[in-house]
């Protein structure tokens, strides 16, 4: 893959059944358009429709009366379509700031939806007073901003319901016309609002929100409001941070969230789980085990319901969990209790990287990643209980594929790595060019740090290997994907045990494969990548040149200016000076002799600006050879979802700066540059 095919990717997501058919979301980057395409398409065996036709569309919800979905002109905001199905739903909403989410209640005929309210004056809502003439911002909350958005509490996110009628003779629903259905403003805690919900019967209507307003001091705490009454009313949950929420049936919610077992601050290493909460009994129990599962942010579906829609006492749970280098769809009793992973039915293979699913009756859909395609639709067998269905016994796991997006040209199969480290066995990757090397070799280091790499086609992987340069990349300890206790192995140690993770599946690469050029080094990263890059070239000098992208570099600064400073800094590296000083990229920098391109974005609110101005200015300092590269208009999120040219120019800058300094490309066959596909 080269820079420039990056228009040639595709992402599948929110995948829905609808009799026959499959209903998914299709995302492209456009260079020329430098903007994101979005499409709602309906798949059925060989053919393909495309349902849509705004520049944006998403998010769709089918039922048997009212669908609906999001959908945004170009550089406009987003705004809930509904109709008796996709392809005749109208725009209801006209919020200024656009609809975040919605639900709907089909057999109420009502829409639940979350958007931004903004203050008079504010955010381009009087043409008169433009952003530089604002009025000034009062803020006493701890928290006020938010990466990729900005300032929050001068636009606070709320819930609204709206009758879902259809038009009639009026202008409403009509193209171009302005006319759309009253919408009434909830009452709603003090604190953004997000997730809305219906119950099966449509008689609750809820939202997550936090659990106290922000007085000034951090508090991660949420839970599910009940809103409609005179005033929202909280639900009576275990000290936790709620993400998602499903009402089983009036009295029964089921959660996705974390506990914060320590005080409300404890989120490190936290493993989310499945929770039902008895809203009779004031009673909550966890399904999955604390230490060894974590459940993954996509909304869980209960499976066996009885005629009358009431839930069957052997009932479970379809949801997603992170495991070692995939996301796997697994199913649960919904009467289970700490359940550990081993105990879990899986319904996916140990490669797939699920982003979405959903189930009907004895078949289950889903979108996300496999290691040899971008983006794929998958469907699998389970029987009307949700469990696998079995063929001699065994599980069928694997998915018949109803639709794959091609790899681009030149694309490569990494090479799985079992490397045993200090703390345990490491898992990693090693990706070879096509040819013969021996190849330069790019130590690559991924974010979070409780996050992970995965065994899902990566765009930035091949790019590289394109290029002529080995990728190897690890999920050292502190990475999600494993158990709590891997988490939490970088808390008050953020740099040594990661160190020595990636730099032990490094060596053990370079020892296992002569292809690989062990004098031309190079480490790269980016967030807890970019800070764990800046710790490795202070202390180890046989890297050739370092690319440091938005990195966490300065714990101090860190706690006044990002978006989670207040909380994050001192959980991770703890409040203990002479622990922060070690921990500091920005107090070794003199140490640091690698040639160091340091990259970040212009609008970064989650490692902002501040913290690579002033690393670049420490390496200057110390007479080290850098550049410092900002790309504006950006934030946090540049090389996953960044301006299309952006993400290009990232690219290119990245291969500029390792050609200069580790000379790739000598070897590598990128003669075919035609043939889509993994070699």
């Amino acid at each position: 893959m080269n820079p420039e095919d990056l228009d040639s990717l595709a992402e599948y997501s929110s995948p829905l059944l609808r009799g026959s058919e499959a209903v998914i979301t299709i995302t492209r980057p456009d260079l020329e358009s430098n903007s994101y395409l979005s499409q709602l398409f309906a798949l059925s065996g060989e053919s393909s429709r495309r349902l849509t036709h705004n520049w944006r569309d998403s998010a769709p919800e089918v039922h048997s009366s009212w669908s609906g979905y999001l959908s945004a002109g170009k550089k406009e905001s987003g705004q809930l379509y509904v109709g008796s199905c996709l392809e005749t739903a109208h725009r209801i909403t006209d919020n200024h700031l656009g609809v975040s989410e919605f639900a709907l209640d089909d057999a109420g005929a009502r829409a639940l939806y979350v958007a931004r309210v903004a203050e008079p004056g504010r955010y381009g809502q009087d043409d008169d007073i433009p952003a530089g003439e604002e009025a000034p911002r009062r803020i006493t909350s701890a928290a006020y901003l938010s990466n990729g958005l900005g300032y929050t509490n001068d636009r606070p996110a709320r819930a609204f319901l709206v009758d879902l009628v259809e038009p009639g003779l009026g202008k409403s629903g009509i193209t171009g016309g302005a006319e759309v259905p009253l919408s009434t403003l909830l009452e709603t805690p003090e604190s953004d609002v997000r997730d809305p919900q219906f119950s099966p019967s449509g008689d609750r209507v809820s939202v997550i929100s936090s659990l106290a307003p922000d007085q000034g001091e951090p508090d991660l705490r949420s839970t599910v409001w009940v809103l409609g009454g005179s005033s929202p009313e909280a639900l009576t949950l275990p000290r936790m941070s709620v993400n998602l929420h499903r009402w089983i049936d009036d009295e029964t919610v089921l959660l996705v969230g974390n506990e914060l077992t320590r005080d409300e601050l404890d989120f490190v290493g936290q493993m989310p789980g499945l929770f039902v909460h008895d809203t009779t009994q004031g009673t909550t129990r966890r399904l999955t085990d604390p230490e060894t599962v974590a459940v993954a942010s996509i909304r869980p579906q209960i499976v066996g319901h009885g005629i009358d829609g009431s839930v069957l006492a052997d009932a479970c749970v379809i949801a997603a969990v992170d495991t070692d280098g995939a996301c796997r769809i697994i199913s649960i009793d919904l009467a289970a209790e700490n359940r550990v992973l081993g105990e879990l039915d899986f319904l996916t293979d140990d490669t797939a990287v699920v982003n979405g699913f959903d189930v009907d009756g004895g078949s289950l859909v889903w979108t996300g990643e496999t290691p040899t395609n971008p983006a794929v639709l998958n469907r699998v067998r389970i029987s009307d209980s949700g469990a696998p269905v079995t063929d001699s016994g065994a599980a069928v796991t694997d998915g018949a594929t109803v639709r794959a997006h091609p790899a681009p040209a030149n694309s490569v199969l990494p090479q799985l790595l079992r490397v045993d480290g200090e703390g345990g066995s490491i898992t990693g990757w090693v990706a070879k060019p096509t040819g013969q090397g021996p190849f330069p070799v790019i130590l690559n280091i991924h974010g979070g740090p409780f996050a992970q790499y995965t065994h899902g086609w990566f765009d930035e992987t091949q790019v590289l290997t394109s290029a002529g340069y080995a990728v190897v990349y690890a999920n050292p300890r502190g990475s999600g994907g494993r158990t709590r206790a891997w988490g939490t192995a970088v808390q008050g140690n953020m740099a040594a045990p990661a160190m020595a993770d990636v730099l032990a599946v490094l060596d053990h690469a370079l020892a296992g494969d002569s292809q690989l050029d062990p004098s031309r080094l190079g480490v790269q990263g980016g967030s807890y990548g970019g800070y764990l890059t800046a710790m490795i070239t202070a202390n180890d000098h046989r890297f050739r040149a370092a690319i440091v992208e938005r990195g966490y570099l300065d714990p101090d600064s860190f706690v006044g200016t990002s978006d989670i400073g207040r909380f994050f800094t001192e959980e991770y590296t703890t409040r203990d000076r002479q622990a922060i000083a070690q921990q500091s990229p920005l107090a070794h920098a003199s140490q640091v002799r690698t040639p160091s391109l340091v990259m970040h974005s212009e609008l970064d609110f989650r490692c902002p600006l501040e913290q690579a101005q002033q690393y670049y200015a420490a390496l200057q300092r110390a007479g080290v050879d850098t550049e410092l590269l900002i790309f504006p208009g950006e934030n946090h999120e540049l090389s996953r979802s960044g301006q299309p040219r952006h993400r290009r120019q990232r690219f290119e800058a990245m291969l500029d700066w390792w050609d200069q300094h580790l000379g790739g490309d000598v070897d590598a066959n990128l003669d075919d540059q035609t043939t889509s596909g993994i070699r």
